[in-house]
């Protein structure tokens, strides 16, 4: 304690004698200097130094733009300005990290009803990049022009800096952090170089590509691929230029200069969680915006060890008024609505560091409102405090010199009417280097807000006052009165409030005037006939209603959760992820699709996510789980190998013919319902493909149906790369209507000819590394490397027989040009799927060693398609093809045992011919029958329990095992149902309690989650611009 006051009294002595301000700007004065005072000295002040560092009656002494003192009351030095604050609160200057400021606005993005044809090439101005949504070498600082009006709203919360970036394009260019001073950019600058800005939204760019989340993807990882690239090309070509020179590319230049971090925008948890994947991949120190929906995945968030940026957007009440309307509010939108306030406070839990932004919200007024809110959820108020000030100032580079008032920081702050985090108190001032930036509530001003008895005319009358401190609105009421009067022509002084009200007992409109320029305060009445009275005033006991014209809110302690927070967070989800069981089923019949053929009677244990053993008789090992099979039917997990359920935000990169580089692991979507209900009939492994829009699509994925993990977690590892290849009409845009007559190919000639040029670019590619590979280590550094091309990688590895092809086909002629092209080029198809004229070349089908995923019966829905037979599948079989069938629907995904049957009515197949059609077949296929796909000791315990017969269209699944866990059962289905039933009912009710839905605003941030639309192999669709 002596050594603190001994270094305050240095302080204050050093400070007794004025030293002028140093010129620190290079403009020429005009007309008169400046002489407002340098020194400041706050009195008397609550002074919130930092989180959790806070002075009750303080002095707040500044020097220049400076904080010279803040500490205990001390006498002031003279020369200083003082400022009597007793009574008011002074807080560090609030940062907002995440804004527009002193830019031109976001241009806005196509017009989805206006439809116009794909434009496919960038239109550039200078060296700029080849796809219009990457902005990468614009530096923001360059173009920022302070803007007063503009600061008006930032200012009027308190928040005194910004970080800035025009918030278009997927490589937004590098933000800086500036005041909201009115004074020119060179001096309200602090950061001019800031953080690399990204999202994956293409914002106004009307080129086509990308159209998908996946290709957006992609674009990033490219481009960042190539700015290493291009950093070492350009070094090669400096030591010799005597070899062709790179191309000059300013947003690549700038990406090889590294910023201090990127700050990546996200629209919800999964995409935050595949940003980070993305940012690991290439070393980044992200920083992710968030989107309110953080909880939902909190431990895996908080793993990151990486700051957020949330938006102050909370969810309006769920329209549930009306039945009808609640019909169409979903369960994870009920408790999203429920669940948004506790994020920032359930992340905090975690450790996790994060800032807050008004960037989202449809009315920043509403930014404290909601604040006040998540405190009022859980948030501790020294972590909201330092969520406004140390976080983005750290976030934003400037924690040096902004974010707390210690001696030596910049003097921004905020002079508030008390504790803003609890209760709705006015802002007085804002202060920026010293200055007053702006006055907003004066010091002096009065709040009037409460309950009074008032005496006029002989009357007792009731006057209640609400509303805002600054904006009060209020009742007048009297015995008998029916409804109370509302009050009108309100204006209000700092220590003065005028109003009106009709009151019928008293015969018209009373005028009344509140004065507290002296206490107690005094009303002075004007009567209807015009005479006025002192009235006497008295407050009454009740306190005031500081929230506005409803009841507080209570503290989340007082209003416990009715929803539950499963995995994944819609309906249906888990509460509790399982694990492998040890699990006996006996006395069942086991379809084993082996050659062991078909058990009655038969025993099958299942333990540590294998099967154990097959036989009869099996004595359960200690806690095993016993399942009486009597009944009932045990088969392999159903083996789809052609879906599109689990994809986010498009199926299709329809926008070039060749999207070899885009990737459907990167997109997959855990939360799709679809999952379940394919767990429902059976499914346990499934090929999610690209769609079939160009020539040459993404690289597909194949999952295990792992119900309740993580997106990564539903890869199954051990398939088999694959790539979608797409014969005929989709291919060359048939049906896709007028405005796409410009992309190549736009004939089935043209097909073959854009794959044959990708494949000749993707041997050329091959062979440039080979000769680069092989020179001397001295001459490669001297050397210009090829470039690393993703998409030529990946047709490599076809190439190379290391990724197998699927694909999508109707036509013989096509399905032989395709084998005749693969086999010019040295590979092998893997599996033509659809093929609905597989019967007609199934001899050269089986001799090319390709396999055939078809539908049962589905014909004649297109021109390409009229020749399609139902017995296609048996006809493929019978000679020599690995023949499965496919759902290519969420729908048919769930019966495809019955599809399968199809084959037995058709032509004859026998049951289990049929059945392994969609068990051992698309496993081989997928090159997992080592794994998957029958009833064998060793392999995976996918295992699914049939009430009957599978392919009786009667029978239904009663429990499907994926890994030795049980992730469907009817019986917990059911349950699960009734459960469901209940919850909504119950968030129903709370929502009707907690009053009328808000008016549902434009911001995204402030609906509940959006349902991923279902998918299907021909939809095209520019997921950016389809808003």
């Amino acid at each position: 304690m002596r050594a603190f006051r001994l270094a305050t009294l240095a302080v204050l002595v050093g400070l007794a004698s004025p030293v002028p301000a140093s010129v620190t700007g290079t403009a020429p004065p005009l007309g008169l200097r400046p002489h407002d005072p340098e020194r400041h000295a706050f009195v008397h002040a609550r002074i919130v130094i930092a989180p959790g560092t806070a002075i009750d009656d303080g002095l707040l002494l500044t020097e220049g733009e400076r904080v010279a003192y803040a500490g205990p009351m001390r006498t002031p030095p003279a020369g200083a300005a003082v400022h009597d604050l007793a009574g008011k609160t002074i807080y560090p200057g609030f940062i907002d990290p995440y804004t527009e400021y002193g830019l031109p606005p976001s241009a806005p993005a196509p017009a989805p009803e206006k439809p116009s044809a794909p434009r496919y090439e960038a239109e550039r101005q200078g060296p700029s990049a080849w796809n219009e949504a990457i902005h990468a070498e614009i530096r923001w600082a360059d173009r920022f022009v302070p803007n007063p009006e503009q600061a008006k709203p930032y200012l009027e919360r308190g928040v005194t800096a910004v970080g800035a970036v025009r918030l278009d394009g997927i490589f937004r260019g590098r933000g800086f952090a500036a005041t909201l001073a009115a004074r020119p950019p060179n001096e309200t600058l602090l950061v001019a170089d800031g953080p690399q800005f990204l999202s994956f939204d293409k914002g106004s760019s009307r080129q086509a590509y990308p159209s998908s989340l996946m290709g957006s993807i992609a674009l990033i990882r490219q481009t960042l691929l190539d700015a290493r690239w291009y950093r070492q090309a350009h070094d090669a070509y400096a030591l010799d230029p005597n070899q062709p020179r790179p191309e000059f590319n300013s947003a690549l230049e700038a990406l090889t200069e590294p910023a201090p971090s990127y700050v990546f925008e996200t629209t919800d948890e999964l995409m935050l969680l595949r940003a980070a994947r993305l940012a690991a991949e290439f070393g980044l120190a992200a920083v992710f915006v968030g989107s309110g929906y953080e909880y939902r995945q909190a431990d895996a968030i908080a793993a990151l060890g990486r700051p957020l940026i949330l938006p102050v957007s909370l969810p309006p009440v769920p329209p549930v008024a009306a039945a009808e309307d609640a019909r169409d509010v979903t369960l994870a939108q009920l408790r999203h609505w429920e669940r948004a306030p506790r994020n920032a406070a359930e992340l905090a839990r975690r450790g996790v560091r994060f800032a807050f932004t008004a960037h989202g919200l449809r009315k920043e007024e509403r930014f404290w409102d909601n604040l006040r809110k998540i405190v009022r959820a859980g948030l501790a108020e020294e972590a909201a405090l330092a969520a406004l000030t140390t976080v983005p100032a750290e976030i934003l580079g400037i924690d040096g010199v902004a974010g707390t008032l210690e001696p030596g920081r910049r003097a921004d702050f905020v002079i508030a009417g008390g504790d803003p985090f609890r209760d709705e108190v006015p802002f007085h001032e804002v202060w920026i280097g010293g200055r007053r930036a702006r006055r907003i509530v004066p010091l002096d001003q009065r709040d009037f807000r409460g309950r009074y008895r008032l005496v006029a005319g002989g009357r007792d009358l009731t006057l209640e006052i609400g509303g805002r401190p600054t904006k009060p609105s209020g009742t007048l009421s009297w015995e008998g009165a029916e409804t109370p009067a509302k009050l009108r022509e309100l204006r209000l002084e700092p220590k003065r409030l005028f109003f009106a009200a009709a009151v019928e007992p008293l015969g018209g409109v009373l005028r009344v005037v509140l004065d507290a320029r002296r206490e107690p305060p005094v009303a002075s009445v004007t009567l209807p006939d015009g005479t006025t009275e002192s009235a006497g005033i008295t407050p009454l006991e009740e306190e005031p209603d500081t929230a506005g014209e409803r009841e507080a809110e209570p503290s989340s302690e007082e209003t416990p959760l009715v929803s539950r927070l499963t995995q994944p967070p819609v309906a249906f989800g888990l509460e509790r992820l399982p694990e492998p069981e040890t699990v006996l089923i006996r006395h069942a019949t086991l379809w084993t699709m082996s050659d062991r053929g078909t058990l009655e009677d038969a025993d099958i244990l299942l333990d540590k996510g294998r099967i154990a053993r097959i036989g009869r008789g099996l004595r359960p090992p200690r806690g095993a789980r016993v399942i009486d099979g009597r009944g009932r039917h045990v088969t392999p997990g159903i083996v789809d190998a052609h879906s599109h359920i689990a994809v986010s935000r498009g199926v299709n990169e329809g926008s070039h013919s060749v999207t070899a580089e885009v990737r459907i692991a990167d997109v997959l979507n855990p939360y799709d319902i679809s999952i379940y209900r394919a767990l429902a009939g059976g499914v346990t492994t499934a090929l999610v493909l690209h769609g079939s829009a160009n020539a040459i699509g993404g690289q597909s994925q194949v999952i295990k149906l792992r119900w309740g993990r993580p997106a990564e977690d539903l890869k199954f590892a051990a398939a088999a790369p694959t790539i979608k290849f797409a014969l005929g009409e989709n291919v060359k845009q048939s049906n896709w209507g007028d405005r796409f007559r410009t992309r190549y190919p736009q004939t089935r000639m043209g097909v073959e000819a854009v794959m044959r040029d990708a494949l000749l670019a993707a041997r050329r590619y091959q062979e440039q590394w080979r000769r680069y590979r092989a020179l001397p280590e001295k001459k490669r550094r001297r050397t210009v490397p090829p470039r690393r091309d993703l998409q030529l990688e990946a047709l490599a590895e076809v190439l190379d027989g290391k990724r197998l092809v699927h694909a999508h086909s109707y036509v013989q002629s096509e399905i032989l040009m395709l084998m005749r092209l693969a086999e010019e080029f040295g590979f092998r198809i893997g599996t033509f799927t659809h093929v609905l004229e597989g019967y007609k070349v199934a001899p050269e089908i089986a001799a090319h060693g390709a396999g055939g995923s078809t539908f049962s019966d589905w014909w004649a829905y297109k021109f390409e398609v009229y020749e399609a037979i139902p017995h296609n599948a048996c006809l493929m079989h019978r000679r020599g093809v690995v023949t499965s069938i496919n759902s290519d629907s969420p729908e048919t995904m769930r019966r495809l045992p019955v599809e399968a049957a199809k084959t037995v009515m058709y032509c004859g197949l026998s049951p289990e011919e049929a059945l392994a059609m969609v068990t051992i077949a698309p496993a081989r296929q997928l090159r997992v029958d080592d794994r998957i796909g029958s009833l064998e000791e060793g392999k995976d315990a996918d295992v699914v329990v049939w009430n009957g017969n599978p392919l009786s269209v009667y029978s239904r699944v009663e429990t499907t095992f994926v890994d030795g866990m049980e992730l469907f059962s009817r019986e917990r289905d059911l349950a699960e149902r009734r459960k469901i039933r209940a919850e909504r009912e119950a968030l129903i009710q709370k929502a009707l309690r907690a009053g009328a839905p808000a008016r549902q605003g434009k911001g995204r941030r402030e609906t509940g989650p959006e349902e991923e639309p279902e998918w299907h192999c021909d939809d095209v669709v520019d997921v950016w611009h389809a808003r």
